[in-house]
């Protein structure tokens, strides 16, 4: 019988889980290629181009990435990285960023324009790839979840300010027990 993937509920900004530095995993970790499926299934059904493990409350250090989805076209090609490492940073670029749990928060965030990197695949290969541009970029927003960084923190104090009206709004809802986003029917 082929796994039917769920939904997983996505931690919101004020959640202290998003601020926990993911240990590395065993990639025969049991219920591992589940929670990959559950993960890719969650990303896209909240719209999102990528999400890391720790979003949904999980320990493992890992994300999924597909910045080149086409919704319009059904087009989906996820990425799954298990234990990612950057390796190399070039350049600079600017990218208006946005995230899962952080609902309506968007900023322009400065990163590396070329990234190299590593990780396991869910078949188990260490990879070595490059990316540049919105690739690197995502790669870079999901790898700083997994360090416990939010994109929020790269900004400066003129910019924080301008969206700290929606910051405390969803601290507030943290503090209320309510910094989860719950499941979608699909």
């Amino acid at each position: 019988m082929k796994y039917k993937p769920k939904i997983l509920p996505v931690r919101l900004y004020g959640d202290d889980f998003l601020r926990k530095k993911l240990p590395e995993i065993d990639y025969n970790t049991p219920g591992l290629q589940e929670f990959i499926e559950d993960l890719i299934y969650t990303m896209y059904a909240r719209d999102g181009i990528g999400i890391a493990a720790n979003q949904v409350g999980s320990f493992y250090r890992m994300i999924v990435i597909d910045p080149e989805q086409d919704n319009k076209l059904n087009k989906k090609s996820p990425i799954v990285m298990i234990n990612p490492v950057i390796e190399n940073r070039e350049g600079e670029v600017v990218y208006e960023e946005g995230c899962i749990s952080l609902p309506d928060v968007f900023a322009d965030v400065s990163r590396s324009k070329k990234i190299t990197y590593s990780y396991t695949d869910r078949m188990g290969n260490r990879i070595t790839e490059t990316a540049e541009e919105i690739k690197a970029v995502v790669i870079q927003h999901e790898f700083d979840h997994l360090e416990g960084i939010l994109f929020i923190d790269h900004l400066g104090t003129l910019d924080r300010l301008k969206i700290m009206h929606k910051l405390k709004k969803l601290q507030a809802r943290a503090v209320n027990g309510q910094n989860i986003l719950e499941g979608l029917s699909l």
